[in-house]
């Protein structure tokens, strides 16, 4: 159960942040009382600090400035340039947010929860630059800081439909964007659960065993949920032109009889490739009809010949969340996979 509740974090924070900072039809100084009295009401005066909020004129959206937290002691700090709030209706049956965070700076403790995408560069040359900022995957492809960075998070939860829809996008400058969004169905009363969670956060210990009681019933609701459609594309923006070239320099066994360094660095990595390939194929074989490709593919992101891949689920038969644990199963992870119908392309 708890390997699925993540599903769900994406609409509980736009649900918090609706009920919050879901300012639009507030005035600009309206919009920052409300915050104000927010944050003083959960004691978070030393965490967060902005420089202005501003509304449109028609209300469709709230606009807060050089937004920065700082949680102290051993805890991560983030610094966000402007941070957006739009697409915004909110109701009882109905919560649709979208949230944009531009020029987001983030210390390494913040992206130490990120640096597993460094497996995303593969090779070991990040090993020399321990003293850059700490990101993996800037560290792989020779980029020693990460640059302020993008976010933006859209969730739509409608409870007469039972659905749930979510989009996160994340755009790293110079190294990559990164996009996954997914739609859940069968979600009974989602979104009055959620605004139930959100006003039973925090308090004494009576509203503490409502916010648990309430956990129950979201965790029930996500055991029934089941899953319509489901995306995730990573497009390169440096990332791998660099992470080629560094491993071609620091990895090729050069022969000074055998003319070229340039070109034995080229063919050499063209045979890691291939071997990889080779590979891949070997352990991969059962894929789905719609993955087959996906060896040559690799292949070609290894070469820097495609700017990026997606990966799409549009399932041909109900897939439950419960039913995803059966990924984990040598024996029933091939017939869920047949199922999921997962298509692999280039972008």
């Amino acid at each position: 159960m708890s390997k699925r509740l993540p599903l769900i974090a994406g609409a509980a924070v736009a649900v918090l942040a609706a009920g919050y900072f879901g300012l639009s039809a507030y005035s600009s100084s309206q919009a920052e009382k409300l915050i104000e009295d927010w944050v003083y009401e959960h004691e978070l005066e030393d965490t967060l600090r902005w420089k202005s909020v501003s509304s449109s004129p028609f209300g469709g959206r709230v606009t807060i400035s050089e937004l920065q937290v700082e949680a102290g002691g051993r805890e991560p700090s983030l610094q966000v340039a402007e941070v957006i709030i739009s697409d915004r209706s909110i109701n009882d049956e109905r919560t649709r947010l979208r949230l944009r965070f531009n020029g987001v700076e983030a210390d390494n403790r913040a992206l130490g929860g990120l640096s597993s995408l460094g497996a995303m560069a593969g090779g070991g040359f990040g090993r020399g630059m321990a003293t850059a900022r700490g990101f993996e995957p800037a560290l792989i492809s020779g980029l020693a800081e990460l640059k302020p960075f993008d976010v933006e998070i859209y969730v739509d939860i409608d409870d007469d439909a039972g659905t749930l829809e979510t989009e996160l996008a994340v755009d790293l400058p110079e190294l990559f964007d990164s996009r996954i969004s997914y739609r859940l169905s069968n979600l009974r009363d989602l979104n009055r659960k959620l605004q139930r969670l959100s006003e039973s956060f925090g308090g004494d210990a009576g509203v503490q065993r409502a916010f648990m009681s309430e956990m129950g019933e979201l965790a029930s609701s996500v055991e029934r949920a089941e899953l319509q459609s489901a995306s995730f594309s990573v497009k390169d923006r440096g990332m791998a032109t660099r992470s080629i070239a560094l491993y071609q320099r620091y990895n090729t066994p050069l022969n000074p009889a055998e003319g070229s360094a340039e070109k034995q660095r080229k063919a050499h990595y063209e045979k890691v490739v291939e071997q990889a390939e080779k590979d891949c194929g070997r352990e991969l074989k059962d894929l789905p009809k719609g993955m087959n490709d996906s060896c040559e593919l690799l292949g070609k992101a290894m070469l820097g010949k495609v700017s990026g891949v997606e990966l799409t689920v549009k399932p041909k038969e109900r897939v439950r969340l419960t039913d995803l644990g059966d990924l984990q199963d040598g024996r029933r992870s091939k017939r869920l996979l047949d199922r999921l119908n997962p298509q692999l392309d280039s972008i």
